[in-house]
């Protein structure tokens, strides 16, 4: 049994740029604590919302320090250790054990597309680099494969693999995985629409986008649904998925930006390849936002 203690809200971290692209230490300190004063049950640093992709070995190094020195032994921190290369990948999972983080999170190697034998020896190679948990990465929109419930089942057998993020956006596989290996990984989705359909099915976490920015929205949400309390999960939804249409309303990491600088929380603009939004694509954000009323909820809740 490898079961580990995740679950809850694990809150995966922008990184705040600065006017000339540097990255904003002061500003992310600040955002895992505020992500933690309002109900983060861990931290993420350098997933893909984190942009891991533009940075050098070295940022993200320098990103997982950062990031257990402000949580300070409150919440666990996992590290986004996703590459191409299988080299740098085990070199971030040895350098996130140094830095003191709790675990790993890791996709398949990226653009490469590997076959399920490929990510079997990827896997294994990653859960023997460190003496870190780690937490297997489902994201079939991404990658271009998917991780099925029956491959997660021989990848539990690690004895270091603790925890699935499942990014398929099926319930149908969620509740597989669920049935198949709740009780020894912790299951967890990928998006905040899909809490209360995957709570109900056995999940018992989320990776969540949209915590940073919406104060203690996602916390409420997530201990509704998980209460059987319909009255305030209904109410809290329309504020939630209107988040997410704003996410949709561009490339979808520099979404997540425009969202948190339009409700007053200035992390900067994406690195390249994306971009900032457009005044069109802002004051469409900024309408959605409007309408489902979202700072008024978030103003509600604090």
């Amino acid at each position: 049994m490898n079961t580990s203690n995740w679950r809850g809200i694990h809150s995966v971290l922008v990184t705040p740029f600065d006017a000339v692209g540097k990255i904003d230490f002061k500003r992310f300190e600040a955002l895992v604590d505020t992500n933690i004063a309002n109900g983060a049950d861990g931290v993420i640093v350098c997933g893909s919302t984190g942009e891991f992709y533009t940075m050098t070995v070295e940022e993200r190094e320098a990103l997982f320090k950062a990031t257990v020195a402000a949580a300070d032994g409150r919440v666990p921190v996992l590290a986004g250790v996703s590459d191409l290369r299988t080299d740098l990948v085990l070199d971030l999972c040895r350098r996130a054990e140094t830095a003191g983080c709790t675990g790993i999170l890791a996709l398949p190697p990226i653009y490469a597309v590997p076959d399920e034998r490929e990510v079997d020896h990827f896997y294994r190679a990653v859960a023997g680099a460190s003496g870190l948990p780690v937490m297997l990465y489902n994201s079939p929109r991404r990658i271009g494969l998917n991780i099925g419930p029956e491959q997660v089942a021989r990848l539990a057998e690690l004895p270091t693999v603790a925890a699935i993020k499942d990014s398929s956006g099926d319930i149908v596989q969620v509740t597989e995985l669920a049935r198949r290996v709740g009780g020894e990984l912790s299951v967890f989705v990928g998006y905040e629409t899909m809490i209360r359909s995957a709570l109900a099915v056995g999940a018992v976490g989320v990776v969540a986008m949209a915590h940073q920015l919406s104060g203690r929205l996602v916390r409420r949400y997530f201990d509704a649904c998980a209460a059987g309390d319909r009255t305030t999960a209904d109410r809290l939804e329309p504020a939630l998925f209107a988040i997410y249409r704003c996410f949709r309303t561009g490339s979808y990491y520099a979404g997540i930006k425009a969202t948190m600088n339009a409700l007053g929380q200035p992390v900067g603009t994406p690195r390249e390849p994306l971009l900032p939004f457009t005044d069109a694509q802002a004051a469409k954000v900024a309408a959605i936002l409007d309408e489902a009323h979202v700072a008024d909820v978030i103003h509600s809740l604090a």
